[in-house]
């Protein structure tokens, strides 16, 4: 017997979209660099969706990094955010601990 809550999350009619820090000039930039103390809105996304890939890569000097970086994500027009967290403690890097090679 099939589930009828099986294809709940399948959409036959969608449209796929991603959003990078591609460099926009042509060239190979692809980074955004976002000053110590500053906010950058990375995704500005409008409508109903779902997220399902984050990718970060992080090229700081300061060893405490993953615990000073903040990811904060706000749905629908809430003024406070829905996540409001290290950036190491929600990609399950609680430790902070990261080994440059």
């Amino acid at each position: 017997m099939r589930s009828s809550l099986r294809s709940i999350t399948r959409f036959e009619d969608v449209r796929t979209r991603r959003i990078s820090s591609f460099d926009r000039s042509g060239g190979n930039l692809d980074f955004i660099r976002i000053p110590q103390g500053e906010i950058m809105n990375l995704a500005d996304i409008e409508g109903a969706g779902c997220i399902t890939h984050l990718w970060f890569t992080v090229n700081c000097r300061d060893p405490d990094y993953l615990r000073k970086i903040l990811l904060r994500v706000y749905w629908d027009g809430e003024e406070d955010p829905s996540v409001d967290t290290p950036l190491g403690d929600f990609f399950g890097i609680g430790h902070a601990i990261c080994k440059n090679f």
